[in-house]
């Protein structure tokens, strides 16, 4: 059976803030010379090469935290608002496709959601 569960999959790429430092030594070691780069896809069910390559893998389905091995402290609550924040566009219609239920769907969190 196939999985259609909505993923919410994002990819970090470090790089490095002054390309022109990398000469260096020691650098790339410092955290606060590399900048990140954030990208997201949203999908149905999770491929193998997913679950090997992405930083933060969501179920917005079931609301759980698939993968999270960016920023491991954080919850499923805190992530997409984070992602939420950041890519409205994408987030805030799909959220609302999920949860007709909420009524304010420029901001939805597990918190916010209405039991029935």
């Amino acid at each position: 059976m196939k999985n259609n569960e909505i993923h919410l999959i994002a990819y970090y790429h470090q790089k490095p803030k002054d390309p022109s430092r990398t000469k260096e030594p020691g650098y790339m070691t410092n955290v606060d010379n590399i900048a990140y780069d954030e990208s997201i896809n949203i999908t149905r069910g999770i491929k193998t090469r997913d679950q090997l390559q992405a930083s933060v893998i969501l179920n917005l389905n079931k609301e759980t935290v698939v993968k999270n091995s960016f920023n491991s402290g954080a919850d499923f609550a805190s992530l997409l608002a984070h992602y939420q924040e950041g890519y409205p566009k994408y987030i805030n219609p799909l959220l609302a496709e999920l949860y007709p239920e909420v009524k304010d769907n420029g901001n939805v969190s597990t918190e916010e959601k209405t039991e029935t």
